[in-house]
């Protein structure tokens, strides 16, 4: 059931997702996380205890997973850890099967300097980086003493062999935020990783900064979230996640934490970490994520640019600086280049993919466009410095990666997204390829990135890519059956969802499209360059929906090529272009200065130490010198 307003207490919300978990059988790789609930269940209800005993079968599927060496097993070795840590005593799982778990656990290669093996997988992304890690510094714990298979070392090696490079982590997160960032599924990783430390590491500093690095998360998604909802611009994404958030992993996390979402599955891997661990979201963030009377404007930045890396203290030769830099996920800029072809062939790992013929496609134009190549990285996967603005109201929340990486290629990075509901949300991209598998694809990421910028309640968004694209078009997610009431004038589409309005123009004449299944989700304008433009309101703002529709249909809108000039009825007159600045009522608008955090609840220094979040009189302070600092 969704809840679109905070329901239960955290404790009713916390069995219900068990409940929800233990009855319904996970899907392959990583479904035996829904009977890691049926063993949490068992272990509280002691006497009375569950109708009957886990799935062996399932963890067994989750123990081949990971003896397979595939991508992603990282992820299960994280919930057979939960599993040996929690319930290794349990009455519900076999000794023989609590034997394998522990015979596969010493088997597993934790990182791509370990001798055996293969390594055609991802070790390095942001959250793979933090869950080898974890993995390594639990499982040394549980075998200090004993011989690894793959290694050929003791689990009190890994244990400082991991240590070492999740402080490393640590403190990348705490002074850049994350690269993947506000993503509504790699959270949820990250998050599988920091509860298992939270709940299990020996070490005190380890743990404390593990648990404010939830909070921090808990923190972004409290922002970020409209009515369970995680619909902001995203560092990274899939198309299951972003067409409403009937298919969304974090808006498990939401209805657990916040009250707010939809149980959708029963293994997500961050919300059965949480549901079976001793953490708990400070009152005040959950409050936050509630805290829907009014509009209210936050503005943010994570990530860093490679060129900046001397600023930081970093090395562009360094292999363990690198670690930093593929956790940005940016291989292909000069001055780090030789150092990923060298990290990749010594250690023999798939460290990025070739899209040299994408890159080479976008020098061309570059040259035909300018006459020398202006923007040398183009690296598609990059999730370099990132200004993020969101806007959110009573009834609709609006977010903006601010002018990133215009006419770069794009991968899973989602630029921009208004939502009213969890079916009603509205976005642009660029097509990266037919299919909803790609990275990018027909609607997750962008074969070329757009140049997007935010006011408050309103957002203009420029595509511009070559004639001889492969999909030379942007389009619209825009599903006519989420919204209440749809109106058309001229190029403005204007949509009401309960007491939410929304109006989104396209410079070129825009044309809905009905998919294979016969449903009308696509608004698409057939040219390369298009201007969009999307604003939203409600009563409150905007009087009826007849009056928004009269008052922004009646807005002046001028369009000269990819220069736009619009006066919006609640966010001032607005211009932009492809080449051109920002302004706001005739004022340039600096749209790459932004603090780590700038919102009413927050105000924090980009690298700041120290973050205090504060509402209706209560607070909690993230002092991650006092955690590191835990003996």
């Amino acid at each position: 059931m969704y809840w679109s307003t905070p329901q239960a207490t955290y404790d009713e919300r916390r069995r219900a997702y068990l409940e929800y978990c233990s009855a319904n059988p996970g899907g392959w790789r990583t479904g035996f996380f829904s009977q890691i609930a049926r063993l949490e269940l068992g272990q509280e209800a002691a006497q009375e205890a569950v109708d009957e005993a886990v799935d062996e079968e399932s963890i067994r599927e989750g123990i081949a997973f990971i003896d397979s060496r595939q991508d992603c097993c990282d992820f299960a070795v994280g919930g057979m850890l939960r599993i040996l840590y929690q319930y290794r005593d349990s009455s519900l799982i076999s000794r023989e099967l609590i034997r394998d778990i522990e015979t596969c656990l010493l088997n597993f290669k934790y990182w791509w300097d370990e001798p055996q093996g293969d390594n055609k997988r991802c070790y390095h992304t942001e959250n793979h980086q933090i869950i080898f890690h974890s993995d390594e510094l639990l499982a040394g714990q549980l075998f200090r003493d004993q011989t690894f298979t793959n290694s050929g070392e003791t689990g009190a090696y890994h244990i400082e062999h991991a240590l070492h490079l999740i402080r490393r982590w640590f403190e990348f997160r705490i002074q850049f935020g994350f690269s993947e960032w506000l993503s509504n599924c790699y959270f949820e990783e990250d998050l599988l990783a920091l509860v298992n430390l939270y709940d299990f590491a020996e070490q005190l500093d380890i743990r404390a900064t593990a648990k404010l690095l939830i909070d921090m998360i808990m923190f972004e998604m409290a922002l970020h979230t409209y009515r369970g909802v995680m619909g902001g611009t995203h560092g990274r994404t899939y198309t299951r996640l972003i067409k409403g958030a009937r298919g969304d992993h974090a808006t498990n996390t939401a209805k657990l934490m916040f009250g707010m979402g939809l149980y959708n599955s029963p293994s997500i891997l961050g919300t059965v970490s949480l549901a079976t661990s001793s953490y708990r979201c400070p009152p005040v963030i959950a409050a936050i994520a509630a805290d829907l009377d009014g509009s209210r404007v936050f503005k943010e930045r994570h990530s860093f640019n490679i060129e900046d890396a001397p600023k930081f203290g970093l090395s562009f030769d360094d292999m363990e600086d690198g670690y930093l830099y593929w956790s940005v996920q940016n291989y292909t800029h000069p001055a780090i280049v030789n150092l990923a072809i060298r990290t990749k062939e010594r250690f023999e790992i798939m460290l990025f993919e070739d899209y040299q013929t994408r890159y080479d496609q976008l020098f061309r134009w570059q040259l035909n466009e300018y006459g020398e190549i202006v923007q040398p990285n183009v690296e598609c996967h990059a999730m370099t410095e990132v200004h993020v603005q969101t806007y959110r109201g009573p009834h609709g929340m609006i977010s903006t990666a601010q002018d990133y990486r215009p006419g770069t290629a794009g991968y899973q990075q989602h630029i921009w997204q208004a939502t009213l509901g969890i079916d009603a949300v509205v976005f642009t991209n660029h097509p990266g390829a037919e299919d909803n598998i790609s990275r990018p694809n027909f609607w997750a990421g962008n074969g070329i990135l757009p140049r997007a910028v935010q006011q408050e309640n309103c957002v203009i968004c420029l595509h511009h890519v070559p004639a001889d694209d492969a999909f030379p078009y942007s389009h619209a997610y825009f599903s006519r059956a989420a919204f209440d009431e749809i109106v058309e004038r001229g190029n403005w589409i204007f949509a009401r969802q309960g007491e939410g309005y929304l109006a989104l123009y396209s410079s070129q004449p825009p044309q809905w499209i009905t998919n294979d299944e016969g449903v009308i989700e696509e608004l698409r304008a057939e040219s390369p360059d298009n201007v969009w433009i999307c604003e939203i309101g409600d009563a409150a703002q905007s009087g009826s929906f007849e009056d928004f529709v009269r008052a922004i249909t009646a807005a002046k809108v001028t369009i000269d090529g990819l220069e736009v000039m619009y006066e919006s009825p609640s966010a001032g007159a607005l211009a932009f272009g492809w080449h051109e600045a920002f302004t706001v009522n005739g004022v340039a608008v600096d749209v790459h200065s932004y603090e780590r955090f700038d919102n009413p609840y927050c105000q924090a220094k980009f690298g700041a130490r120290q973050i205090t979040i504060t509402h209706e009189g209560e607070s909690v302070t993230l002092d991650f010198d006092a955690a590191a600092q835990a003996i």
